[in-house]
């Protein structure tokens, strides 16, 4: 079974990515054409270099059909920490099978020399925010993929994720770097999650994809601006354990190109060590961030409705801090509802992960909560034993007072 990377149309700040598949992984693909768009011409930049972001978002099909990729030129740097990054999928996946073999013409070296200059993924999310005040001294560019988490095709809702980026970008006086690809809509991520989730134990994107799917994107925008660091935020740290996820320091770390070095970052702290950074670094210097985190809305705003909305609200709650600062606009009308949305999601252990370290900073920081507005639906989250969810369930007055809530607040409406 083979993928072969025919050609690499470049037109001004596009390329196009042409390439033949076998009949036996013709499933795994849509049809659709793999395009990216970026900010700067690239028609300069040399074939192995644009290759990356293809060969970044084929390996795992590679691999986990025991295929053979070919390919006439890669970047040298790249094709080395190949074997190096793969350690980690066979690691991260003992029981999957992490085949295949790249077949490669010519080995090509674009190295250059270390600029000093970074960049970084920035989506405005709660893990990129804590990479930004991290490294703010660094000046890094604000990389963003039109694509990933906002379908390629959502222009009102990207519009309202970029003015997130755009505020940061605007406020810390940053480069910002939009780069709208289509490498979620070419390789069919519903089929690939069907046949491979029993051994992966993961869906496709969250579990082998985005990780290097992501980083591969950077390559030629590196190779331009000779970047020789380059960001991405952690979304796990160590307490976790092993957790099963494409992007993972085993992984990341390893990944290399042209003279840019890729750097997993934030792993060593939790979420609620995240929020209490930011918190922190706006109050000391008097600024305000929004938070972009919700997986429901795809109009880019904060549902507040949500579990992850809910999480992160709990998390700046905890740390004394008000949510609507941090772009979570509707929290008095939906925070009646945390509770029920909490409970009914205890059996996803991915999720509940999180909540003892919300508790245990609420706990500690009781006296500043209680003179919140917030307090009467918030209580329970520091009286709740989040360690045994099973044991988790809303009392007769818990059903009652969000019953009531929801009548007053339809009155006050």
């Amino acid at each position: 079974m083979k993928i072969h990377l025919d050609s690499i149309i470049k037109r001004n700040n596009l390329i196009k990515f042409q390439f033949s598949v076998s009949n036996d992984l013709k499933k795994y693909f849509t049809g659709k054409d793999f395009i990216i768009e970026y900010p700067d011409c690239i028609e300069n930049v040399p074939d192995s270099v644009l290759a990356v972001p293809f060969v970044c978002n084929v390996l795992p099909i590679i691999w986990l059909t025991n295929s053979v990729l070919e390919i006439d030129g890669l970047d040298k740097s790249f094709y080395e920490s190949i074997p190096e990054f793969k350690k980690g999928y066979i690691k991260m996946f003992p029981e999957a099978s992490f085949q295949g073999e790249i077949c490669v013409k010519n080995l090509i070296d674009n190295s250059y020399d270390d600029s000093g200059k970074s960049a970084m993924f920035y989506s405005g999310g709660l893990d990129s925010v804590q990479t930004l005040i991290s490294h703010i001294d660094e000046k890094p560019d604000l990389l963003s993929i039109w694509g990933s988490d906002i379908k390629f095709d959502n222009e009102s809702g990207w519009n309202l994720v970029h003015k997130a980026i755009e505020e940061a970008s605007s406020k810390f006086h940053l480069k910002e770097v939009v780069f709208h690809s289509s490498f979620r809509e070419f390789d069919d991520e519903g089929e690939l999650g069907r046949d491979f989730r029993k051994c992966l134990g993961d869906g496709w994107w969250h579990g082998v994809k985005h990780g290097v799917g992501l980083l591969g994107h950077v390559a030629p925008y590196a190779y331009v601006h000779k970047i020789s660091k380059m960001y991405i935020a952690s979304t796990n740290c160590p307490e976790d354990g092993q957790v099963k996820c494409a992007s993972n320091p085993i992984i990341d770390n390893h990944v290399r190109f042209s003279g840019c070095k890729v750097i997993h970052d934030g792993f060593k702290f939790n979420r609620q060590d995240k929020t209490r950074n930011i918190v922190e670094f706006c109050r000391n210097n008097n600024e305000k961030i929004t938070l972009h985190v919700c997986w429901e809305s795809q109009n880019g705003s904060n549902c507040c409705a949500c579990e992850k909305c809910f999480r992160t609200i709990a998390e700046l709650i905890s740390e004394g801090a008000e949510p609507s600062d941090y772009g979570f606009n509707e929290v008095d009308e939906n925070i009646f509802n945390m509770q029920k949305c909490i409970v009914d999601a205890r059996n996803d252990a991915a999720i509940w992960k999180h909540w003892p370290y919300i508790s245990r900073r609420a706990i500690e920081n009781r006296k500043v909560i209680k003179k919140s507005k917030y307090w009467k639906h918030f209580r329970w989250v520091i009286s709740t034993d989040f360690e045994h969810p099973e044991s988790l369930q809303m009392s007769f007055f818990d059903r009652l007072r969000r019953k009531v809530s929801r009548v007053l607040h339809k009155i006050k409406d």
